[in-house]
């Protein structure tokens, strides 16, 4: 996993060549034109908060929502200010309907962790909330909430329907 402020420095980068290759005001262009994908919250979720001891004695669930919602919006803040105009900012899935956490979920017969799918739509509503901000505060920004949970809750819970 690349940390957020890894992959703004490749993204610099990218910026850099592509200048070089297309000359800056194509660069410029290409870049404001382009589609930016933003996913984050399911690793932090359940490979940094719920799987690293004592994670959750530093932040309560709201309390490391709020954390990572500030870095999605800081994120966002440094991509525009690199030129970029159309982001898609994706939510969280049912996560506690993924397979490892099905499967590891012994107590509740192997069902879906509703506690994990109660944070994810949460975190989906913050996120939500920080796309109208954004789009508030951002001249010229095409931001959207890209949220996948109600569809693939319906694929987990009726298959064959899909």
């Amino acid at each position: 996993m690349i940390p957020l402020w890894k992959q703004l420095e490749y993204y610099k980068g990218y910026q850099k060549k592509l200048s070089v290759y297309l000359g800056e005001s194509r660069a410029n262009e290409t870049v404001a034109k382009a589609l930016h994908i933003i996913s984050l919250g399911t690793n932090d979720f359940l490979e940094n908060y719920f799987a690293i001891p004592g994670r959750a004695s530093q932040y309560t669930p709201r309390e490391y929502q709020n954390f990572l919602a500030g870095i999605a919006e800081n994120f966002i803040y440094k991509l525009y200010g690199l030129g970029a105009r159309k982001i898609s900012l994706g939510g969280l899935p049912p996560m506690g309907c993924l397979p490892l956490e099905r499967t590891t979920n012994f107590v509740g017969g192997n069902e879906c962790v509703s506690n994990y799918n109660n944070i994810a739509l949460e975190f989906n509503d913050n996120l939500s909330k920080l796309t109208t901000k954004l789009k508030k505060d951002l001249p010229g920004i095409r931001l959207v909430f890209s949220n996948p949970y109600d569809i693939l809750l319906q694929i987990i819970k009726r298959p064959a329907q899909y």
